[in-house]
């Protein structure tokens, strides 16, 4: 008993942390987003838990991400899910119904979330170890308040994990070799870089990166070249062969067929990853690859008021700050910027992989707004004075995060224009206002008369009994009904896939996202324009009722 209570009261603030992180995540978590791959996510995770419970470890190869710490994660979810409704209310979850979906979601992504919110303590844990609690409030802080990552980390998809993964094993890499007495550091490093890689591909930079670290720090802290070259061997061998325990005892494919898994990875980050590009709107023109400003955009764009603010004025007084930060802040530029490069080269570009840089970017930017507490404090000569400076630095971005949720993808920043400019120059890879599509076809619905479908209705029975006006059904371009169905059946009504002409043509409404209309192209029925969805007063996406052509034209 007296060692938990000693081991809580040494990291309460870490505790603190994790609860504050999950909590603020919590609020509409499983109700706020389908993103485009979530369907392709939640088949994986049943078939890499066949694999698991039927020991066909083969089967845990399902994606050459890989995504092997989602597919666990989303297990767990689904056993905790099915045991909960076991338990509590004696039956195992009802199929074919809406709200079993929006359950195991909220199941499966808060399980995620924890797992991200306990790395982020580890990451708290490290930095108030190294720059005192000042720092490291206001850098968890200002990280898990940035809209870009607080949207990424409510989805069950990869980056939010992989980038903290990443983040985490490069402090603890950092902590290492702050002081390479405590080995114990090195091994934590090597396991969060094993989890980022097993998350997704693109964190085998965490490899090369990590030796290029220890050895230019070496080479600066002892003057030789030789002895630098062997104290990097020495320390990076190790760190290797611990990732590399970790990494095969987590994924069981490599226990069975560890070829075949590493060939599936490679193709992936050969064929996919740097050949293929990804078709997408930027400026304004269809591209595949928006080249190599891409991700300077993007920063721009999709980061904070904070950020820019804070690495300009960061790099500003760098000289003001003590030598043992400046060493700290070169360190995360250097991560930061390589990783920038290493995502430039492949023509597929998508705006949620530079989410590492923004993070990096945002280690280096809190150093300011700590600076910037610290002449306050000094001035006011008060601590309590000081805490509540600091505190009010942050209460513009809790008002943005509390103004735009739980829709943190539609943040685009106040200094390129804010959404109304954004969606044109930088197109929402997944949907936004979800909550203003459903409230504007609830309130079509009704104002029409429509009736709820009825529970276990098929699409092939609305296709069959075409010509039935009594249900409400609209269609969506391909990308956006993956993401939209669920809260179009919860409304008791059908989305539809716009591009399926059988689909299509049972559909009473068709709605378009302003950035990409293609009424005008349409030609098999009429579109007539009838309204507009708006989100905080800006036009997202345009209706047109759907009119079949007549029979006999020129009638």
């Amino acid at each position: 008993m007296k060692r938990l209570t000693r081991f809580i009261t040494n990291l309460k603030y870490e505790i603190i942390v994790l609860i504050l992180f999950v909590l603020s995540r919590v609020p509409q978590l499983g109700y706020d987003i389908f993103n485009t791959d979530t369907w392709k996510w939640k088949a994986r995770i049943y078939d890499f838990g066949s694999g698991i419970f039927g020991l066909d470890f083969a089967l845990t190869i399902q994606k050459y991400h890989p995504g092997v710490t989602l597919m666990w994660l989303g297990t767990i979810g689904v056993k905790v899910y099915n045991a909960y409704n076991d338990v509590f209310l004696g039956h195992p979850p009802i199929n074919d119904n809406i709200n079993t979906v929006f359950e195991l979601h909220f199941v499966q992504k808060l399980i995620l979330v924890t797992a991200i919110g306990l790395t982020i303590s580890s990451v708290f844990y490290v930095l108030r170890k190294l720059f005192g609690l000042q720092y490291s409030i206001l850098t968890v802080m200002l990280i898990s308040l940035e809209p870009f990552y607080l949207a990424l980390t409510r989805v069950l998809h990869l980056e939010g994990l992989m980038s903290t993964f990443m983040i985490a094993s490069f402090l603890w890499l950092y902590y290492y070799l702050f002081d390479t007495h405590h080995k114990s550091r090195l091994y934590v490093s090597a396991f969060f870089s094993s989890l980022a890689i097993l998350t997704k591909s693109s964190a085998l930079f965490m490899l090369p990166f990590t030796g290029l670290m220890m050895f230019v720090w070496f080479l600066y802290s002892r003057h030789s070249l030789k002895k630098s070259l062997t104290l990097t061997a020495l320390d990076y061998s190790k760190w290797l062969f611990s990732f590399l325990i970790i990494f095969i005892l987590l994924w069981p494919a490599m226990w069975v067929v560890p070829l075949e898994a590493l060939k599936v990875v490679y193709r992936g980050i050969s064929d996919i990853g740097i050949e293929r590009g990804h078709e997408q709107f930027y400026f304004g023109r269809l591209v595949n690859d928006p080249g190599v400003v891409y991700y300077l955009i993007v920063i721009a764009l999709r980061s904070s008021a904070y950020l820019l603010p804070g690495l300009i004025g960061s790099l500003l007084v760098i000289k003001r700050i003590e030598k043992g930060r400046q060493n700290f802040i070169f360190y995360v530029l250097l991560f930061s910027l390589l990783y920038l490069v290493e995502i430039t080269i492949p023509s597929k570009k998508l705006d949620r992989y530079v989410l590492p840089t923004i993070m990096g970017f945002t280690l280096v930017s809190s150093f300011f707004y700590s600076w910037l507490c610290s002449r306050f404090g000094a001035v006011l000569k008060n601590n309590r004075a000081k805490v509540i400076t600091c505190l009010l630095f942050m209460l513009p971005a809790i008002f943005t995060i509390v103004f735009v949720h739980p829709d943190y993808f539609s943040f685009y920043s106040p200094y390129t224009g804010g959404l109304k400019k954004g969606i044109f120059i930088l197109e929402p890879k997944w949907i936004i206002g979800q909550k203003e599509i459903k409230q504007y076809f609830v309130k079509l619905k009704n104002d029409k008369g429509y009736e709820d479908f009825g529970e276990g209705e098929s699409l092939e029975e609305l296709v069959v009994r075409r010509g039935d006006d009594k249900n409400l059904v609209v269609a969506f371009p391909e990308k956006y009904y993956t993401q939209v169905w669920p809260f179009m059946r919860q409304i008791g009504a059908w989305a539809v896939i716009l591009e399926l002409g059988p689909h299509a043509n049972v559909s009473d409404y068709v709605a378009f996202p302003v950035w990409d209309d293609q009424s005008e192209m349409e030609n098999r029925f009429i579109l007539e324009r009838t309204g507009t969805i708006k989100l905080r007063g800006v036009d997202l996406y345009n209706v047109y009722e759907r009119i079949p052509l007549p029979l006999y034209p020129g009638i």
